[in-house]
């Protein structure tokens, strides 16, 4: 099983490869995040919901589509803040911002790169709500610099 997320780990790579920060459409494509142990925590819930026989509408049949985040993001500001990120680190130079078109993205990091210009979002009311779910694990934006260190690594030991 990988630890490496797709989206933040290719801009990573991106960033610390290509030295600039790509900046893909018009900048304001908006994600949700949640930290993968979060997301487990919500896959326990409803394994523990089902043993216990809760059949709860809320959780199953017609509602039974459980959104998980905690936060959101909009992609240019999460790109630039990774790259002053990796400047202050040291692994770059000052950071500069450059555009991204699709088909550069495409060849980039495939599917990864383009979703930087595209918005995905909701809400996790009913994780809340039904299953009691409470994320509380560090968000994507205090992950950075790990997720930098993480991806120098991983190209370090590919060079």
């Amino acid at each position: 099983m990988s630890g490496r997320s797709r989206q933040a780990y290719e801009l990573a790579k991106l960033i610390l490869t290509a030295k600039y920060v790509p900046i893909v459409g018009k900048g304001k494509a908006r994600w949700n995040n949640v930290h993968v142990h979060d997301l487990s925590d919500v896959y326990a819930l409803l394994v523990d919901a089902a043993i216990a026989g809760n059949h709860s509408s809320d959780i199953w049949g017609a509602k039974g589509y459980i959104l998980a985040e905690n936060g959101e993001h909009m992609w240019s500001e999460y790109a630039e803040e990774m790259g002053q990120q990796a400047h202050k680190l040291g692994y770059i130079d000052a950071p500069k911002q450059q555009s991204l078109g699709k088909e550069a993205a495409l060849k980039q990091a495939g599917f990864e790169a383009v979703s930087w210009g595209l918005n995905s979002r909701g809400k996790a009311e009913r994780a809340k709500r039904a299953l009691g779910w409470k994320p509380h694990r560090p968000s994507i934006q205090e992950e950075i610099p790990n997720i930098l260190q993480s991806e120098r690594q991983r190209l370090s030991a590919q060079a």
